[in-house]
């Protein structure tokens, strides 16, 4: 008897927790097991809603039982192929279905509802732009300052771009110029902002003005230079020629940091023809091949400048590889060894036969000369030589100077014959004219140390004779 009333009460434990929900739920009797399962779900909070960067949890979802005790629900959100469950909630922009989660053995009506997450609202201020652009057949003009955006959230990493678009792409004035924005960035972080307004009216005193870019493809349509073999320390010369456009000044951009750029400078002249003269260093800058950057514009409009033109020029050895020995021989100076292919120029023109290492004037040195030559197997050129201030006179003809051992590593002893002179000077310079040595001696010799001097050629002058010593 007393193990049948426990099993009766442990059955009524079971009964009693299993309908303690649908005792709480409307319709449902105290004395009953049976429970209502079909229930209204009642929504509350806002639908359409701005995108803040934080979660969504405004819209909730409840039922309320017989007993009229609420009963909160949890929700499940869905966008596209996006789930959220509870409890999370959406951050990002777009048209969320929500539903309502029924409890076990529950049916829920008006189970689903809509979450639509504006896209927030963002706007550009301070963008600015060039009021000419060229007649590139576009409307697109030059944008000067993107400007700044604004209203951007929390760490979002949003950004814009400003364009420049000019009513018409016709040459002339009274063009009217919209500024357009568009937003940059994640695409998934895109889909929360809207950029308002889009778009917006700039100025209506745009210009238009001719092309002066060229067109590589079609020949050298919109200008036309060129450039020669030119000298350090002289002038040369950038002839040009403009098929359209009018600018008034010019850039020029070097290969090599020896060359100073020009930043914009005033054309000479006006016109569709004109030359640039600039003039090359001094020093530092060994003969051989470069390049520059030649770009126009014009002044009124500083931020449109023409595309670049690259022009190769060669700048040649300077003077000093070209020295006079006597009044009617000039010499090349091959201190390296290395120059092949000689031609010898007088005054421009070609000297027929004139292709060793000297020149011999029969007249006397006159005007100027140069050299054509392969330097290293390179063709190269040398600035003309006006300067025919000889580096050695003539001397007394009736006078021999000899050297003895020639060539030498040590010394070599000079030794002068046909002189009436008690006492003689004498100089040793080296293929460039430089004095290496300078004195005085009495007899008919004197023995000068080599020692200290490079290999090559050198030249010995005893009272305006000379001898030639090769120091190996």
């Amino acid at each position: 008897m007393r193990k049948t009333k426990h099993l009766f009460l442990a059955l009524l434990a079971v009964t009693t927790l299993s309908s303690a929900w649908a005792s709480e739920l409307p319709g449902s009797k105290p004395d009953s097991n049976a429970a209502k399962s079909t229930y209204t779900v009642q929504w509350t909070g806002e639908s359409n809603v701005i995108y803040t960067a934080q979660p969504q949890d405004g819209l909730t979802a409840i039922i309320v039982d017989g007993n009229s005790v609420t009963h909160n629900l949890t929700l499940t959100y869905t966008n596209g192929t996006e789930v959220i469950y509870a409890p999370n909630h959406p951050v990002n922009a777009g048209a969320w279905t929500v539903t309502a989660n029924a409890p076990a053995g529950v049916t829920l009506e008006n189970a689903t509802a809509m979450l639509n997450i504006q896209p927030a609202p963002v706007y550009v201020t301070g963008a600015a732009a060039e009021i000419a652009k060229f007649a590139d057949g576009s409307l697109a003009g030059v944008v000067t300052d993107n400007g700044v955006l604004n209203g951007v959230l929390g760490n979002d990493q949003v950004n814009h771009v400003t364009s420049a678009i000019f009513s018409d792409s016709f040459v002339g004035t009274g063009k009217t110029i919209t500024l357009y924005y568009a937003l940059t960035g994640d695409l998934e972080m895109l889909t929360n902002y809207v950029v308002t307004p889009s778009s917006a009216f700039y100025t209506d005193a745009g210009v238009v003005i001719p092309n002066i870019a060229p067109n590589n493809s079609i020949g050298q349509r919109g200008f036309e230079l060129s450039a020669y073999g030119y000298c350090t320390g002289n002038n040369y010369s950038i002839n040009y020629h403009l098929t359209s456009g009018s600018p008034d000044q010019y850039r020029i951009d070097f290969s090599d940091a020896r060359f100073v750029d020009v930043n914009w400078a005033d054309l000479a002249t006006g016109g569709a023809n004109g030359t640039i003269n600039i003039t090359i260093p001094d020093a530092n800058v060994p003969a051989g091949d470069y390049t520059m950057d030649v770009y126009f514009r014009d002044s009124r409009y500083p931020a449109l400048e023409s595309s670049p033109v690259t022009l190769n020029f060669h700048v040649n050895l300077p003077a000093t590889y070209t020295m006079p020995l006597f009044d009617n021989v000039i010499a090349l100076v091959d201190t390296c060894n290395c120059f092949t292919d000689i031609q010898w120029y007088h005054n421009g023109t070609a000297i027929p036969g004139a292709n060793g290492y000297f020149y011999r004037e029969e007249g006397g040195l006159t005007g100027e000369y140069f050299v054509s030559a392969k330097m290293n197997g390179v063709q190269t050129y040398t600035c003309p030589q006006t300067d025919m201030n000889t580096l050695i006179s003539d001397g007394d003809q009736n006078v021999t100077v000899s050297a003895y051992p020639n060539p030498t590593a040590e010394s070599v002893i000079i030794t002068i014959e046909g002189s009436e002179n008690a006492l003689h000077t004498f100089r040793v310079l080296n293929t460039l004219g430089v004095e290496m040595m300078r004195g005085a001696f009495e007899g008919d010799n004197i023995t000068i140390d080599m020692r200290a001097y490079q290999h090559g050629n050198y030249m010995v002058n005893v009272d305006g004779v000379v001898v030639r010593v090769i120091r190996n």
